[in-house]
């Protein structure tokens, strides 16, 4: 099993103009360990598979992955801390842009492709 297959706990979920799922990480959750020892954070591909399976989740099959961009990562994610994720999918233009929150600060954001 990797880390990217063990998902966050979905504390609270909201739709609406954008699905929100308010997620807990615990502090030993699988995704902090080895990076890095002694200073854990949550791996940037791992925030984008958690987007694309919630996403999944909330919006139905998106298509096969075509690309991404605008991809940006602001803030570190640490064990044990507050996170949101706020999803929007134009299925249209085959785009599911995602935005991670913290309680002070944005973390990461971007847009992810799919093809139907």
């Amino acid at each position: 099993m990797t880390a990217t297959t063990v998902m966050p706990i979905v504390v609270r979920r909201e739709s609406g103009a954008e699905e929100t799922f308010v997620l807990a990480l615990e502090p030993n959750h699988l995704a902090f360990q080895g990076h890095f020892p002694g200073n854990p954070i949550l791996p940037g591909v791992i925030q984008v598979d958690w987007a694309v399976r919630l996403g999944t989740e909330a919006f139905g099959p998106l298509g096969a992955f075509s690309g991404m961009h605008n991809l940006k990562f602001m803030g570190l994610v640490r064990p044990g801390e507050p996170l949101t994720l706020f999803l929007t999918f134009d299925a249209n233009a085959g785009k599911l842009t995602f935005r991670y929150e913290g309680e002070t600060e944005r973390k990461s954001m971007g847009t992810i492709h799919f093809s139907r």
